[in-house]
């Protein structure tokens, strides 16, 4: 039980936490546009590809020709979907 103990009280903090946030803000007053659900969401995928990068630039060395390939097959899959939402004017601001 000592060793689960750390988690369940991080547990706990988060669950009062979620209560307390819940009740003490009020709801907004007006509908916020997607815009700016679209630019949250693009912004996480985004950051969690480019945090992808570090590992992979760390072991360039070591994997040679095989990580090369895995970079440029990485990246791809990163700059496409860029492109389409850019090409989409997601990234334009009114």
């Amino acid at each position: 039980m000592p060793e689960y103990l750390p988690i369940l009280i991080l547990m706990g903090l988060a669950f009062t936490f979620t209560i307390v946030v819940t009740l003490a803000v009020e709801a907004p007053h007006q509908r916020f546009p997607v815009k700016y659900l679209v630019t949250g969401m693009l912004f996480i995928i985004f950051d969690i590809e480019a945090a992808s990068l570090i590992p992979l630039a760390i072991l360039m060395r070591q994997l040679k020709v095989q990580g090369f390939v895995e970079l440029v097959i990485f990246a791809t899959i990163l700059i496409v979907p860029f492109f389409y939402v850019w090409r989409k004017g997601a990234f334009t601001w009114e």
